[in-house]
């Protein structure tokens, strides 16, 4: 079992004895239950498990950047094709001449 560190100050029977551990401070071994609950409620927190998360998270971020990049070049490479050449002008002829068949 991993490390638990009180996140606020948590009073837990060690030998019998009431014991106030602070913040910051490692719990001694808990019953499962109890270590959910401190879990859940916020009282508590794994290191471990903070540390894989927090890593999850930034692969996560990492590709949602690289996904964004990706369709931000496409839709700019879409938007190019579109436009008008300005060295020709023959660029959207056919979409001008789409527009201009239909108007008659």
């Amino acid at each position: 079992m991993s490390k638990l560190i009180a996140m606020v100050a948590t009073a837990v029977l060690i030998d019998g004895q009431r014991t106030v551990i602070q913040p910051g401070k490692e719990l001694p071994a808990l019953p499962e239950h109890d270590v959910q609950e401190l879990k859940a409620s916020g009282a508590a927190k794994d290191p471990a498990e903070v540390a894989s998360a927090d890593e999850a998270a930034a692969m996560t971020r990492v590709a949602a950047e690289r996904h964004f990049e990706e369709e931000r070049k496409r839709v700019q490479a879409a938007n190019a094709s579109t436009q008008a050449d300005d060295t020709t002008g023959q660029a959207g002829t056919t979409a001008k001449a789409a527009t201009a068949a239909k108007r008659k």
